[in-house]
């Protein structure tokens, strides 16, 4: 017979009286507020020490986070770009934030988009900006043109023209044409560093000089502001495009460049020449003459006959 020598494979405690069982272990290290799927240190653990030291963390640690997620909330709802929830989060800024992003644009310095947006532009700006440099514009030439009617001895009607030609020069290049440049960057020059509401922001918040300059009541000095004004504002959009435009795969669509300068002298010119300037400008609409015996001979103003000291010149110098 033979012998056979036992051998032990697993070394197990025996214990009857501990039974296996499902063991609770907690939940109070996860946030109540934390969705489904996701963990992460509840509120109370954010201010503890970190690596042993008496250091807390501060208290905005995710403030970055939930202010992108707030702005993508619109982008998560049925319908996409044709819902209009899919916006609300483009407009959910404050008017500290907006003031803050509009005067950034007075010295161009830093990357705008990446340290004064901080990759969460708004729509809200953008809008609001070119709105107000619109009636701005509309009430300074208005009133310019007014003066010069009441020193002609001339009755004044208010001219909505002026505000149809505001509006249309204003909303083309601050809302229109930065689509036509987010396009020229995305299917032309092959880059995608820059979103449309990110080239749109950038051409918003670049009017905020302008609406400063409409409240200089001095047509001499305001000529000197206009200069000042399309210089910065200009080289803003310029100090914000270079780098996206000279790195991308398109060399030819360098000519940009000189597309954006030239259309931003435009508008400078035009708003000028258009408002500006002072007097009634060239939005002004001469009125017909009325034929005499007709019954349509002008009646004269009341103050017409009073002696206008200074002529015509005096609002031209200061409206």
């Amino acid at each position: 017979m033979s012998r056979h020598n036992s051998s032990t494979l697993f070394d197990v405690e025996d214990s009857a009286t501990q039974p296996l069982a499902f063991q609770d272990f907690g939940s109070g290290t996860i946030a109540s507020d934390v969705p489904s799927g996701r963990l992460s240190p509840s509120r109370g653990s954010r201010s503890g020490n970190v690596g042993g030291g008496g250091a807390s963390a501060p208290s905005n640690l995710y403030e970055a986070e939930q202010r992108f997620e707030q702005t993508l909330n619109g982008a998560t709802k049925p319908g996409g770009v044709l819902n209009l929830d899919f916006y609300t989060g483009y407009f959910d800024v404050d008017t500290v934030t907006v003031l803050t992003r509009g005067a950034k644009t007075f010295l161009p310095r830093e990357d705008y988009v990446g340290e004064v947006l901080l990759g969460v532009p708004d729509l809200y700006g953008p809008f609001w900006i070119p709105t107000t440099l619109i009636f701005s514009l509309f009430l300074i030439s208005s009133l310019s043109a007014s003066v010069e009617a009441y020193l002609a001895g001339e009755q004044y009607t208010y001219d909505f023209t002026r505000l149809g030609a505001a509006v249309s020069l204003v909303y083309m290049y601050c809302l229109g044409l930065p689509f036509i440049i987010w396009g020229a960057l995305k299917y032309w020059a092959g880059s995608t560093e820059r979103s449309a509401v990110e080239v749109v922001s950038l051409y918003g918040y670049q009017a905020t000089i302008w609406i400063w300059l409409t409240l200089i009541p001095y047509s001499p000095l305001r000529a000197v502001l206009v200069l000042i004004a399309t210089a910065l504002s200009g080289a803003f959009l310029l100090h914000n495009l270079y780098p996206v435009i000279t790195t991308a795969p398109n060399v030819s669509s360098r000519v940009l460049l000189i597309v954006i300068a030239v259309l931003h002298l435009v508008l400078a010119i035009a708003m000028w020449v258009g408002f500006l300037a002072g007097g009634r400008g060239v939005l002004h609409t001469p009125q017909v003459p009325s034929i005499p015996g007709t019954g349509g001979e002008k009646t004269p103003s009341a103050g017409s006959d009073l002696p206008r000291p200074g002529g015509d010149g005096i609002s031209r110098l200061l409206f």
